[in-house]
């Protein structure tokens, strides 16, 4: 076309290694004012460039120290000031640049050889050979030319440092391409910068730069073909282009065009990948099909089947039939990809029919398909009656006619029912053992740097769970997982260690392909690799009957009565087959891991009743016959049983979890973690709290002190399996803004919020379940509640006594609170906020007073952090956030929330419900500056709600199979309704326990009750990701919209005025 044409001679214009205009008018108004008499940065690249063209080395240098002079006066200029400091990433870019400049001077000197610079510029492979283009193209990763659009206006400084470096190295290489000997390899480099540099700026959503830098290839590309290198280039790289414009394609939302482009090169290709001499071929064949399947179901334009068949299921097994053959560097990420989305495709189609054949509609079908076939059996009975009649008297012939032709109707009928259920029938198994088969094809071939893979493993796992009982399905599914359970690397289960160590039961048979002792054989083999990871849950699991007096205000006996002693003892067996079977260190490791665990729960169920009123702090262990302090040197009666060399790590803080499960031997310190070495003498008590929790310090290996809090008579595996999920949310917001292998978001150019660069997250804390009455808890440091900072308490003078004295206090506002009628609630609240000023902006004042930077950065931080947890506590319907429960961090001014004993909706089945999504009371919004909520808030929140939305899949999936754990059932007795809110009327502070009320996980007894509230907290969730709310009338929201009505009902004066006094609803 015409603009092609213009492109290409503005490209071969380039090729004569002239520097562009970019430097010759980079030159800035904050240049000319740092450095008045000497040139700028960009006037001197410029030059130094045009002396290196000449083979003016001498006045190359010359120009590069003036360039760099003109960056170190710069920096200069920034020094002394936190806030200019952000800016330094672009001079630091700059210096970058000088320094390839430099490293090119050395090549044409003769000083340095061209493949060292090749290779530092990271052009070559991990062999140190410059990669040919048909290799590059074919083996980089299937979506690496597309990524997000970010906010280009807010990084506009930084993309043009960028787009500086990738013009400099593409006219260092042209000039090495002229002077070098070496002309083959830097002809390879040259067109491997400029794919690059192409998708560099697809990643930053620079979708026309990154046509622009594709044609730019392709000419040059066309002007070496014609040269010495010509058999350098397969003959399918035309083709390979193409599909590369393909993918600049769908980033600009044009799919359908793209899509023919892959139609295309399929059918181009089909006839001629048999054979091993094909090997580009069929590399380009399969990337073709994988990428046309994932936009054409993006686009719906064709049916399920023939996207799964001629499509997914194609590119798979070629991807897997090249890795097998002529496996290469990237042959396993290619197949990984190819069978992680024929896994995932398979899997919705299983789990669309599967909703089908378990929906009223179909059961309803299936009583009207019996009742015909019932009908049919009668009929065709009366049939052979009036047959008998008709031949003795023609009286009864069209009697006999009639009812023949009922029948043969019936039988149609009934014929295509059958078929119609059989073919259901036939593809759920079909579609339920292809994506069992796909994703543990994927799982052992990815590599540990494969990104965005536990979603995969948790659908994986929440298939198996779900058919692993099912009398047509339970085959199909162990079978598969006995099958590639030894193979697959065992650290990918590790994030699910809740979930499958609590499914072990007894076996029911002696089958060793039964569920169960599949299962026990996975989780042996976790333990075995990650010792340090499984053996706590394992043990913890094994405690089932150490409940102490009770549980979360249940009595001992009808806990135990409830849950039963078939986990507990099979626990045990596991236990007692790791010690016979394990390595020798993780036998010794078990011992030692017992003895801390058991110290813990005696600490932990140790009644304080007698001393609590006397003592608080530095209560001695020995005088309480405690052993924590001393358990690991045998105690004091010496009746420990624990190695001195195999010694566990802080329980609150295992290492990270190491792909390849080394982890030492147990006699040093594993990476990133620190060993147990004693705990101080004495402990402490919390404030307050019927069973007080128990404040220890542990000290490291590595002098650490590790501040702890032991809690009893409550059951904490509720609050963990919430940390465990926040943990993935946060994965889910990093992911979103990285520049890794997430295939499928890269090959749907799918445009969201930068919500990595405005840093949000959840903070998390370390929960170590013990038992079912006891638990660890890591303790945040360098924080205090919200409520705390704002309120009198314990003789502290409060922020708001502080800076409103004459204004009422908040008891005085909790009493006449109390005192309201329903009719009278509003008004009383309106009352109380006029005489209760939020003062939460003081604490930046107070905390942050360093300079204006660090007051600006930590209401920022706040605010963001306030947004990100109002949205994901809404999504999962996390419940009482009254002002003990929410924490704030005094050196970062970001909040963190505790105490998750109400999820899942649960706070609306309070005695007194809750009307609200998130606390957004007045003293919340008052941190946020003159803003409020309307600024970054609404921002960050937008952003959170959008990640959270495009990855409803993977959340849907990983909650799928956290609900649905068989030892807890996600609702609230009246009980605990009842117990819960009363205890806020005790005053209770952010330490306490909640032992006096009832917890939030109850066993149940029956998978029929367990399998209905799963379902019920996962279709609630469902519909807010899909945008809907309560009380709209159905109506969708758009992201923005959705945010702005949760901000509004959060706010609203209707809604706070009837929540539970102890929530406080005017702080």
């Amino acid at each position: 076309t015409e603009t092609e044409t213009e492109t290409e001679t503005e490209t071969e214009t380039e090729t004569e290694t002239s520097p562009p205009t970019i430097f010759a008018s980079g030159m800035t108004a904050g240049d000319k004012f740092s450095r008045q008499h000497a040139p700028s940065f960009y006037e001197s690249v410029y030059q130094s460039i045009t002396s290196l063209i000449q083979m003016d080395l001498v006045g190359g240098r010359s120009h590069i120290l003036e360039a760099r002079k003109s960056v170190i006066s710069d920096l200069g200029y920034l020094a002394g000031s936190e806030s200019k400091l952000r800016s330094v990433a672009a001079p630091v870019s700059k210096l970058s640049v000088l320094g390839n400049l430099d490293d090119v001077v050395k090549v044409l000197e003769g000083s340095t050889p061209s493949t060292l610079l090749l290779n530092q510029w990271g052009l070559c492979d991990n062999g140190g050979n410059v990669q040919r283009v048909g290799t590059l193209l074919l083996n980089s990763d299937p979506g690496s030319s597309h990524g997000k659009v970010t906010n280009q206006k807010s990084d506009a400084l930084m993309f043009r440092s960028l787009e500086t470096a990738q013009c400099v190295k593409e006219l260092c290489l042209k000039i090495l391409i002229k002077e070098s000997p070496d002309r083959r390899n830097t002809t390879h480099a040259l067109i491997s910068q400029v794919y690059k540099s192409c998708c560099l700026y697809s990643e930053l959503g620079r979708h026309d730069l990154a046509k622009v830098a594709l044609s730019r290839m392709r000419s040059l590309v066309d002007s070496f073909k014609s040269s010495e290198f010509r058999d350098d280039f397969p003959n399918t790289l035309p083709l390979i282009l193409h599909l590369e414009d393909a993918k600049i394609m769908t980033c600009q939302n044009n799919f359908d065009t793209a899509i023919t482009h892959c139609k295309m090169i399929v059918n181009h290709l089909k006839n001629y990948v048999t054979g091993a001499i094909d090997q580009d071929n069929r590399q380009l064949l399969a990337k073709s099909l994988l990428l046309g399947g994932i936009w054409m179901t993006h686009q719906n334009v064709d049916s399920a089947k023939v996207i799964l068949s001629s499509f997914f299921q194609k590119a798979a097994e070629l991807a897997l039939d090249i890795h097998n053959k002529t496996p290469s560097d990237s042959s396993p990420a290619q197949a990984s990809a190819a069978c992680f989305k024929l896994g995932e495709f398979a899997a919705n189609l299983y789990s669309s029919l599967d909703a089908r054949t378990t929906s009223d509609t179909w059961k309803r079908r299936n009583i009207a398909v019996a009742e015909r076939r019932r009908e049919l059996e009668v009929c065709s009975g009366e049939v052979k009656k009036l047959e008998k009649k008709a031949r003795r008297s023609s009286d009864n012939m069209d009697a006999f006619n009639e009812l023949w032709i009922h029948r043969e109707t019936l039988k149609r009928e009934v014929t295509m029912d059958e078929r119609e259920t059989r073919s259901v029938e036939t593809s759920i198994k079909s579609y339920l053992f292809m994506a069992m088969k796909s994703y543990c094809s994927a799982l052992k071939l990815s590599t540990p740097t494969t990104t965005d893979v536990s979603k995969h493993v948790f659908r994986l796992v929440s298939l198996w769970f779900k058919n692993c009982d099912k009398q047509e399905t339970k085959a199909i599914v162990n079978e598969e997982i006995d099958l590639n359970s030894s193979t697959i690397p065992s650290y990918r289960f590790v994030p699910l260690i809740y979930q499958l160590f609590s499914r072990i039961d007894s076996p029911v048979d002696d089958d060793e392909n039964s569920f169960q002792r599949i299962l026990r054989r996975l989780v042996l083999k976790i333990c075995a690799e990650h010792p340090y990871h499984g053996i706590v849950q394992l043990i913890a699991l094994s405690n089932g009957k150490r409940v102490g007096s009770g549980v979360s205000g249940r009595h001992a006996t009808a806990y135990l009565d409830n849950v039963g002693d078939a986990k507990v003892e099979a626990a045990k067996c596991v236990l007692q087959d790791l010690r016979k079977h394990g390595p020798d260190y993780v036998v010794a490791l078990m011992g030692s891991y017992e003895c801390l665990m058991d110290a813990y729960i005696d600490l932990a169920l140790y009644s304080t009743t007698k001393i609590q009123d006397k003592q608080t702090e530095g209560i001695s262990f020995s005088k309480c016959k405690l052993d924590l302090d001393v358990c690991m040197s045998g105690g004091r009666r010496g009746n420990r049983n624990t190695s001195i060399t195999n010694m566990p790590v802080i329980i609150t803080q295992p290492p990270p979890v190491r792909p390849d499960a080394k982890y030492g031997d147990g006699k040093e310190d594993p990476l990133g973690a620190e060993r147990v070495v004693g705990f101080n003498s004495t402990f402490d008590l919390t404030p307050s709290g019927i069973h007080r929790p128990k404040i220890v310090k542990c000290h490291g290996s590595k002098g650490t002190i590790f501040k702890q809090l032991v809690k009893g008579e409550d059951d904490l595996r509720q609050d963990a399996i919430m940390q465990q999920v926040f943990g993935t949310v946060n994965d889910l917001l990093r992911q979103e803004d990285s520049n890794g292998n997430d295939f499928t978001r890269k090959s749907m150019g799918v445009s969201m919020f930068a919500s990595s660069s405005r840093r949000l997250k959840l903070i998390t804390y370390g929960i170590t379940p013990l038992s079912p009455a006891s638990g660890v808890l890591e303790w945040v440091n360098d924080t205090m509640a919200f409520g705390d900072f704002l309120t009198d308490s314990k003789g502290r003078v409060g922020a708001h006594s502080k800076y409103f004295p004459g204004e009422w206090g908040s008891v005085a506002c909790r009493k006449y609170y109390d005192n309201a009628t329903a009719e009278t609630r509003r008004q009383v609240f309106d009352q109380i906020c006029d005489n209760f000023s939020p003062v939460f902006r003081f604490f930046f004042l107070e905390y942050f007073s360093s300079s204006m930077e660090a007051w600006y950065t930590a209401r920022m931080s706040y605010t963001r952090s306030c947004a990100v947890n109002s949205i994901v506590g809404h999504i999962l319907g996390i419940g009482d956030r009254h002002t003990q429960n929410i924490l704030v961090h005094t050196k970062t001014g970001e909040i963190v929330h505790i105490d998750f004993g109400i999820v899942f909706e649960q706070g609306k089945a309070l005695t007194t419900p809750e009307t609200v999504p998130f606390r957004l009371t007045r003293d919340v919004v008052d941190g946020m500056g003159p803003c409020g909520t309307e600024g970054e808030f609404s921002k960050a929140a937008e952003a959170t709600m959008s990640v959270l939305r495009s990855n409803a899949d993977a959340l849907l999936t990983i909650l799928s199979a956290v609900v649905s754990d068989p030892l807890y059932k996600w609702n609230v007795s009246p009980v605990k309704a009842r117990q819960r809110q009363r205890s806020h009327d005790e005053g209770e502070s952010r330490e306490q326990s909640k032992s006096d009320i009832l917890g939030g996980l109850l066993p149940s007894r029956t998978d029929e009750n367990r399998n209905d509230s799963a379902d019920r907290a996962i279709a609630k969730i469902h519909e807010k990701l899909q945008g809907y709310e309560e009380g709209t009338s159905g109506e969708h929201k758009t992201v923005a919209g959705q945010v702005k009505l949760l901000i509004n009902e959060a706010r609203d004066p209707n809604n706070l005025c009837v929540l539970f006094a102890g929530w406080t609803p005017w702080i």
